[in-house]
């Protein structure tokens, strides 16, 4: 290996993934396991699975889009009101982040700008879906019980 494009007498450790130059220690900047030089690194976020799983916590499947997986997270979007997708779901968006934040698995994320976009229309969306779930619910609890029928 050569020495650093930026201090040629350093020599360089590691190639960057996205142009190739050569880096030295000083340079190198390693985002979700793998080497970049800075210029490139700005462009790149590590990946956290601490906020895969607030995401996934808060909307079921947006800790999935956060990591990339988009027919996840549709699907688990989809079912999460079913309560055990929603549970995978939050579990599946941190180990998914862990392995690509180690660098054994290809990023292939959103920008966290539009998952707290995303974030904040869905806990009103769904927000609303619980209420009307918990509303319909309790009244047939109720109904059935004979605890909230229409009198005359």
């Amino acid at each position: 290996m050569s020495g650093c494009y930026l201090h040629p007498h350093t020599p360089a450790v590691a190639n960057c993934e996205d142009c190739s130059q050569p880096v030295c220690t000083v340079c190198l900047a390693k985002v979700n396991g793998k080497p970049y030089c800075e210029h490139c690194a700005v462009n790149r976020h590590q990946q956290s699975p601490f906020w895969a799983g607030v995401f996934s916590l808060f909307v079921p499947g947006l800790g999935q889009f956060y990591n990339g997986d988009l027919g996840k997270g549709v699907a688990i979007l989809l079912t999460g009101w079913l309560i055990l997708p929603w549970v995978y779901g939050v579990i599946d968006a941190v180990l998914t982040a862990q392995a690509i934040a180690q660098g054994e698995r290809e990023a292939t994320t959103v920008a966290p700008g539009y998952i707290i976009l995303a974030m904040k229309i869905g806990v009103v969306g769904f927000s609303c879906t619980y209420v009307v779930l918990v509303w319909t619910l309790v009244s047939f609890i109720f109904t059935a019980s004979g605890l909230w029928a229409s009198r005359p």
